[in-house]
């Protein structure tokens, strides 16, 4: 690109936001309905943002106004089509100024996010749909520019996009021939379409789907805010903070969490949002995803130059783009499930942690892993800040199950019935709630409810053995986690191992057991079972106690 280009995209930045600035200047509103004069609807005290009560209001306000288009329908469809724009909505969230900005204040875009008309429709009713949430839309927009404070919020919005294009243009101006920007575009889009759906992996049931907009599905979790004050000393826990904010405010983090709490499930959401260039501390960034359970079997962890191929992406980038991100401090590596390496390699697995931050200081890292596979100061010494996933409360629980639903009901299922049977459960059933603290139980209790029709188990252990089977076979079996240092067990040989761990403990009068003392006796009694000894008959001579984890399959 040359030099007068560069100045070009420069001064057409500048213009651009300046306009856009003046055009937001107008009063009231952005102008963008027929009777801008005349707000749909008024409301007694103007709300900050448009939730679910206030679109599906604004949704019959419009309906009503529509005339003969509406009246031409039959009363019974009319409804149906009203109630799916209001689910639509409900499904997308409450709708504020940032949802403007990402939708580039545009109506249009904005009615793209929607989901489609749902099946069952009429065509009369599926184009009635179609009018309401353009209108929708169009009114939302000029609803929320009247607002005080959206014109200094613009303001910001602005700074922060010409900061984003005069970024982008020096990069593009520091390319040579744009290869590098342009491949950086291609990967953000693979990124962005791999990582924008959640799986719920174990859940096999016949009306329950497994993947999931992760827009729509994910809900922000709370962590520990930790302080280590000198290496090698415990962490002192402080506060209690949303994770983002918690990720934000350090270049290095170790999440820790046990199964199910949303560790995974967090790196795939701040991947999204990097690739998304979405705002925050990450919207610079580029993401490298790395699941250490891929490295398992190999032992080798992979170098900058590897990161795509190790990431599982069928993209083969420019010669030196890997390094020239983690050097510039762009690159957002995310390492995931240090806990389903093998004992023997996490003092490898520490040792390449070192080596990449000795090598790129200035990349940014979060790892994840569960509490029992490292200590809580881990990495203290390499200036990793500590927190800890913490059990949903109350509130998460609610915001778990509306999501989960409104997900559902994205894909077309009618599940009203069962949002609210679920909350009335979790709500005055104590059993049920303590489960639905970690979300990967939430998860499986909103799709049993689906399942047995609002019939959920009244014994406890039934619900725990229909989490037993998922957690024990199917999550690890369908993320292809199986034979952790070759040992495989079936499930019965695994709550046979809880079962006597629970007796030791119930015995001694503990409700946990030390790390080193539960891995031992736990790799006494895999040593008593027949596979696992032949297994053991075949080691190095001079293995020790140490070198005998029994694996993430058997913990």
């Amino acid at each position: 690109m040359t030099g007068f280009e560069t100045v070009l995209l420069r001064v057409a930045g500048t213009a651009a936001s300046a306009l856009v600035r003046s055009a937001l200047s107008r009063t009231p509103g952005a102008a963008l309905t027929a009777d801008p004069a005349r707000p749909v609807p008024r409301w007694r005290k103007p709300p900050a943002d448009l939730g679910e009560p206030e679109i599906r209001r604004l949704t019959e306000t419009l309906a009503a106004r529509l005339g003969p288009v509406s009246a031409a329908l039959p009363e019974h469809e009319r409804l149906a089509a009203v109630t799916a724009v209001g689910d639509a909505f409900t499904a997308l969230g409450r709708l504020d100024a940032d949802t403007l900005f990402a939708a580039d204040l545009d109506p249009v875009a904005l009615a793209a996010t929607v989901p489609p008309a749902p099946p069952g429709l009429g065509a009369a009713a599926e184009a009635l749909y179609g009018r309401l949430v353009g209108l929708c839309c169009e009114h939302t927009v000029e609803y929320l520019t009247t607002l005080p404070g959206f014109a200094a919020r613009a303001d910001v919005e602005l700074v922060r996009r010409t900061g984003d294009l005069a970024r982008a243009v020096d990069r593009l101006g520091a390319a040579e021939d744009g290869t590098a920007y342009a491949f950086e575009g291609r990967y953000a889009q693979y990124i962005a379409g791999t990582h924008g759906r959640l799986q719920l992996f174990g859940i096999t049931l016949s009306r329950s789907h497994q993947e999931w907009p992760l827009d729509v599905a994910y809900i922000s979790l709370t962590v520990s805010d930790a302080e280590q004050l000198l290496p090698g000393e415990p962490a002192v826990h402080r506060t209690q903070v949303r994770a983002e904010q918690a990720l934000a405010s350090a270049d290095r983090v170790l999440l820790r969490g046990p199964a199910g709490s949303g560790k995974s499930t967090l790196v795939q959401w701040l991947a999204l949002n990097a690739a998304r260039q979405s705002d925050g501390p990450w919207s610079t960034c580029v993401p490298f995803v790395l699941r250490l359970r891929s490295f398992t079997t190999s032992g080798n962890l992979p170098m900058p130059e590897d990161f795509l191929r190790a990431g599982g992406v069928p993209l083969s980038a420019p010669s030196g783009w890997v390094d020239d991100l983690m050097l510039s401090g762009r690159a957002l590596v995310l390492v995931d499930g240090v806990d389903e390496v093998p004992q023997r390699l996490r003092t490898r697995t520490e040792a390449w942690l070192r080596s990449l931050i000795s090598a790129f200081p200035k990349a940014r890292y979060v790892v994840t892993t569960r509490p029992s596979a490292v200590p809580e100061n881990w990495l203290a010494s390499l200036g990793f800040a500590t927190h800890a996933m913490l059990p949903m409360d109350q509130r998460d629980i609610r915001a778990f199950v509306e999501h989960w639903h409104a997900a559902a009901r994205a894909q077309g299922q009618e599940v009203d019935a069962y949002e609210a049977s679920l909350l009335e459960a979790v709500s005055s059933r104590r059993d049920l709630a303590r489960l639905a603290t970690n979300p990967l139980m939430c998860a499986l209790l909103c799709a049993l409810n689906q399942d047995r029709r609002m019939q959920l188990p009244r014994a406890r252990k039934e619900l725990y053995d229909a989490a037993l089977d998922m957690l024990l076979v199917r999550r690890d079996t369908e993320r292809e986690i199986c034979g952790v240092e070759g040992v495989y067990l079936t499930r019965e040989e695994q709550i046979a191992l809880l079962q006597r761990l629970a007796y030791w403990l119930i015995r001694n009068g503990q409700v946990e057991a030390g790390r080193d003392e539960a891995v031992e006796m736990v790799g006494e009694w895999l040593d008593a079972m027949p596979q696992v000894a032949a297994r053991r008959r075949h080691e190095p001579a001079g293995a020790g106690r140490a070198d005998r984890s029994p694996g993430r399959s058997a913990h």
